[in-house]
């Protein structure tokens, strides 16, 4: 399948907005000289569009090119701004427009390599994940200073979100751990963290035996450093559930709103047996959140709480709100049907067994 007949489906369109808007990937960054065709070439240009009204036009223009051409263009624009910014007669003002113009390009790439991820182009989001890099490392080099705050935040977000869309966890956990590095302890960047870090403890609590001859499938992971772009595979680090609460925790001090580190805090909080403090933080996330996925698994999290309290009535209302807030959804009308029954409802249950097929 090439660049020009990939699929562009509406959903995956209207997902990579969400995606924009979520991470704050909004114009008024400050005004920067247009990038041109003789300064940084098509990226440069499209740069500048990307930093104005035409995000999506400049995403979509960009994933139309192969990944050589995504290599080439990379290329001429580090070429084009080192020329400028690391001249003699280069300026403070030339330094911070070619930091800027690079900056703003390794965002665009990564936004574009979400949404060849999300088309099933993983070799195309590879490229432009390594291409983003290597436009990150360039701005940091030819500055004394790193980049700003803001940057670092918006890209990390953005090159663990696609990492972590490609199920690269290795990739993931240390672009996650690098931005909370440079970019201070950014809510969002530990709740990125915190995710990672979770599904690693599920693999690892779930990983097969080793034989002399198989190793478990999911060590495929691709390291990822800023300095030296894409590498070869490395190995799972070491976590645990208590390093993922101490994250949801983090993130919520940061941000105290964010209802998504409460549901998934909540969560943790069941897993390690701490009940009472799982179900403050799951009918938190059930009155408040104005999403339904988010209030079904609030429910579903907290009958599945009340459940190893034995409190089945309890259960069973949770697991029945659960299901009114995503009809059909099968986990919480099994769960209710499982509650129903132990309560001595068996004609309820199998009514409800049957909705759940």
């Amino acid at each position: 399948m090439t660049p020009a007949t990939r699929p562009r489906p509406a959903a995956v369109a209207a997902g990579v907005r969400a995606v924009a808007a979520v991470l704050g990937i909004v114009a008024g960054w400050g005004v920067v000289p247009p990038a041109t065709a003789e300064s940084g070439g098509r990226l440069g240009a499209l740069a500048e569009q990307y930093r104005g009204e035409g995000q999506e036009d400049a995403v979509a223009q960009v994933g139309l090119w192969t990944r050589d051409e995504v290599e080439a263009e990379t290329q001429v624009l580090v070429e084009a701004v080192e020329a400028v910014a690391l001249a003699r007669s280069a300026t403070p003002g030339d330094v911070a427009r070619g930091q800027q113009t690079l900056q703003t390009g390794a965002v665009l790439l990564c936004h574009a390599a979400l949404r060849a991820r999300a088309q099933g182009d993983q070799p195309w989001a590879k490229t432009g994940l390594r291409s983003a890099g290597r436009l990150a490392e360039t701005s940091r080099e030819i500055a004394p200073r790193r980049p700003g705050k803001e940057f670092a935040r918006r890209f990390y977000r953005l090159t663990g979100l696609a990492y972590q869309a490609m199920s690269d966890l290795v990739a993931a956990y240390e672009v996650y751990s690098e931005g909370l590095r440079r970019a201070g302890r950014d809510a969002e960047l530990l709740l990125g963290l915190g995710r990672v870090t979770e599904t690693i403890v599920a693999l690892r609590t779930y990983e097969p035996p080793r034989g002399a001859r198989r190793q478990p499938d999911f060590q495929h992971g691709l390291r990822f450093h800023m300095e030296g772009g894409v590498g070869k595979g490395g190995e799972l680090p070491p976590t645990s559930l208590a390093e993922v609460q101490a994250l949801y925790a983090e993130a919520l001090e940061q941000a105290p709103g964010l209802l998504e580190a409460h549901l998934r805090l909540g969560r943790v909080l069941q897993l390690r047996g701490r009940h009472d403090e799982a179900l403050a933080e799951l009918r938190r996330v059930s009155g408040e959140s104005g999403q339904p996925t988010e209030r079904y698994m609030a429910r579903l999290l907290e009958g599945r709480t009340l459940e190893r309290l034995e409190d089945l009535q309890g259960a069973a209302a949770a697991f029945a709100a659960a299901a009114g807030e995503v009809p059909g959804a099968q986990s919480a009308l099994v769960a209710l049907g499982r509650a129903l029954d132990r309560l001595g409802e068996p004609a309820r249950a199998r009514e409800t067994y049957d909705q759940a097929m």
